[in-house]
């Protein structure tokens, strides 16, 4: 009697695919992701895979929504705060590094909605503060939806940055870098990882300052006056902790 292949799941659902499909974009190969290829990840016929998601985009929008499950999952593992900015400013960050993680997924999906839960507990979450600090309804979604698309805009920047071959990255951080202000000077030889963790800091930088510029115009406009009850300590922790991650990112 042939024996059944070992790992083989008896039964497949969401989740299994989901992880399955996980796998094959952690091994940096977003471009082989297709129902086929989870067939065969998972030693399975591909239309079993049909009976879970209609089609790759309905999977692709599964992804997003448990990056942003990640997101929300570290987001409420930080220390409580009553502070309504330094929750919209923490919001942002592990957003962004949730989906940096998975750069060349996050390329495909950034721009969309997932209509998952994890989303609406996001978006929820920016309304509170948004309205905790006075704002109507109408305002609230303005600027709920403003650092949101402003913070999703730049992770796509930095992932698109990351898919480029190693000596146009290079190129790229140095003009970034040197801003037509300082003379150019031919970028330094790198490590791949090396220059991936040069360019998420490079990355940091300037979204730190994107952010911050955005949440002082939150606070200078705010219909209510604002008590800052967050340390500097736990912004300076916001900020540190993706350079910590990107030894981590893919």
């Amino acid at each position: 009697m042939a024996q059944a292949k070992r790992g083989r799941p008896k039964t497949l659902s969401r989740e299994i695919i989901l992880d399955a499909a996980f796998r094959v974009v952690d091994a940096d190969a977003m471009n082989d992701l297709t129902m086929s290829r989870l067939g065969r990840e998972l030693d399975a016929d591909p239309s079993a895979v049909y009976r879970h998601f209609r089609n790759k985009d309905e999977l692709l929008l599964a992804m997003a929504d448990v990056m942003l499950e990640e997101s929300i999952q570290e987001y409420t593992s930080l220390p409580a705060t009553d502070d309504p900015v330094e929750r919209l400013r923490r919001m942002c960050w592990t957003l962004r590094r949730s989906y940096l993680r998975r750069p060349g997924l996050a390329r495909f999906v950034y721009f969309r909605f997932t209509g998952g839960e994890a989303e609406a507990a996001s978006v929820r979450t920016m309304l509170r503060d948004m309205h905790e600090l006075g704002y109507s309804d109408d305002e609230s979604i303005a600027l709920a939806r403003g650092i949101a698309e402003m913070t999703l805009g730049h992770i796509s920047m930095t992932a698109d940055s990351l898919a480029l071959p190693r000596k146009a990255q290079s190129v790229e951080l140095e003009m970034a870098r040197t801003y037509y202000t300082y003379d150019y000077v031919n970028p330094p030889k790198r490590s791949e990882a090396e220059l991936r963790e040069a360019q998420l800091v490079d990355g940091e930088t300037v979204f730190s300052t994107m952010l911050e510029t955005y949440l002082a115009g939150v606070v200078a406009q705010a219909p209510k006056p604002v008590q800052r009850t967050a340390s500097r300590r736990a912004t300076s922790t916001a900020k540190a902790a993706p350079r910590r991650a990107a030894a981590r990112a893919r």
